[in-house]
């Protein structure tokens, strides 16, 4: 892959990456348990523990963040170095996943959103994608 395609295609499995933490952790603390008195103390560690999960995905939405914003300045310094004016659709597409279109606007921020899904169909017209295992059983996908 060529570097102005990785750093799109990074920016764009960053966003969503990102809007799936965030989801995830607005609905962590939608239902965060509250101490009303518990004695066991193995229903207080739950609730300990359920804090220590908020926090961790905090950071890992922070850091998913944090590298967003960093290749984000790298796309904006390559569109800003071939003078790509503002609102000019660039197409890329990560193989076997997705087709996406990314521009700029006037202040300088990044759009970018998914124009067609590229994933693979079986003969019998199901989708087939198989994504090998990070090791992390959270459910949730790492960059």
């Amino acid at each position: 892959m060529n570097e102005f395609t990785h750093y799109c295609s990074r920016y764009y499995k960053l966003t969503q990456l990102l809007n799936k933490r965030i989801t995830r952790l607005a609905d962590l603390l939608a239902n965060v348990p509250l101490y009303r008195g518990e004695t066991s103390l193995t229903d207080i560690d739950a609730i300990i523990t359920y804090y220590r999960d908020i926090e961790e995905r905090k950071k890992k939405a922070d850091q998913t963040a944090t590298d967003l914003k960093t290749t984000g300045k790298i796309i904006l310094t390559i569109m800003e170095h071939f003078e790509i004016p503002p609102y000019t659709a660039l197409t890329g597409q990560i193989p076997d996943e997705v087709e996406y279109e990314i521009y700029a606007d006037e202040t300088q921020t990044l759009h970018i959103t998914k124009t067609k899904d590229l994933a693979p169909v079986a003969e019998n017209g199901t989708i087939m994608l198989i994504k090998p295992s990070s090791g992390d059983d959270s459910g949730e996908e790492e960059e």
